[in-house]
């Protein structure tokens, strides 16, 4: 029954609902910097894996190509003037 009493006599201190919920700001700041840098390393580490384009392309061995570019352009270009000089006749005539 003591106890009881006590209870009821207990002095009731308002809860302040304002600050309810919010810390410290500048530890919710160092954790989000944490996280950001936790995130970071861990793109970092799986993009090493996946991507091989950057630094190490020394590295890799030469592949020749299947197509010559600058053939398969002087070819083009043939073309387009052998198709203009024929135009160009069939307009003579």
């Amino acid at each position: 029954m003591n106890e009881e009493t006590k209870i009821k006599d207990a002095e009731i201190i308002p809860v302040n609902d304002e600050k309810q919920g919010q810390g410290n700001p500048y530890i919710e700041k160092a954790l989000i910097l944490i996280l950001g840098i936790l995130i970071g390393i861990a793109v970092k580490t799986e993009a090493l894996e996946k991507i091989t384009i950057g630094f190490d392309d020394y590295l890799m061995s030469y592949h020749e190509q299947s197509y010559d570019l600058n053939k398969m352009q002087d070819e083009q270009i043939e073309k387009m003037m052998e198709k203009q000089e024929s135009q160009e006749e069939e307009i003579e005539n």
